[in-house]
């Protein structure tokens, strides 16, 4: 009976996240349609890189005329993504006490910082001005995470972990196929192969446990 309620409490709180995001599907069973379009980015994980974002097309008044509203999109949801990995992450350090979630977090904190201070500098240059919050979606998940604790926590923040990693990795391929500004693309060229290294980290969590 206390499992039952415990997979409630869960189902509601991924509920909840999901209603605030465009994603359709969450977690495994999503997964499916999501490395359709991902393989390519995934069949490389062998190397480390590392971050995430997102894209479309236009021009934007924060913007040098030759950045497109594509390049503005993807600076923004890379750097949202960044945001959302480390501030989870904190949490999780605070709230959880199982050493594999806490080793993951703390990975998520190292690796997302580093690839946010790469950032940095190349939307400087683009004259984009980074996002200063996470976006609805980020923000239903950390605000959901909040509500939760013990082995609750651990489940919907390693489930968050995938969600967010699957849409991540969407947006980086999106770029990849798309994007045309040689220093955004080699900077997605760097971070994809991370990103789908931490959704593969994440998906194995979630189905030992």
């Amino acid at each position: 009976m206390k499992m039952q309620n415990q997979r409630k409490t869960i189902q509601k709180i991924i509920g909840g996240f999901l209603g605030v995001a465009s994603a359709s599907v969450f977690i495994i069973p999503g997964l499916a349609q999501a490395n359709t379009s991902k393989q390519s980015i995934i069949a490389q994980t062998s190397s480390p890189g590392g971050t995430m974002s997102a894209p479309t097309t236009n021009s934007s008044p924060n913007s040098n005329p030759s950045t497109s509203n594509l390049d503005t999109e993807f600076i923004t949801k890379a750097a949202q993504s960044d945001m959302t990995e480390i501030q989870t992450s904190k949490l999780a350090l605070q709230k959880s006490r199982n050493k594999s979630v806490r080793d993951f977090a703390q990975q998520m904190i190292k690796q997302h910082t580093e690839s946010s201070r790469e950032l940095k500098p190349i939307a400087m240059s683009k004259k984009v001005m980074l996002p200063k919050d996470i976006g609805p979606e980020n923000t239903a998940l950390l605000t959901s995470l909040k509500k939760v604790s013990g082995s609750q926590f651990d489940q919907a923040y390693m489930q968050g972990q995938v969600q967010a990693h699957t849409n991540t990795l969407a947006e980086y391929q999106k770029y990849l196929d798309q994007g045309q500004d040689p220093q955004l693309k080699a900077f997605a060229s760097k971070i994809s192969p991370l990103v789908a290294q931490h959704l593969q980290m994440a998906q194995k969590m979630v189905a030992t446990r």
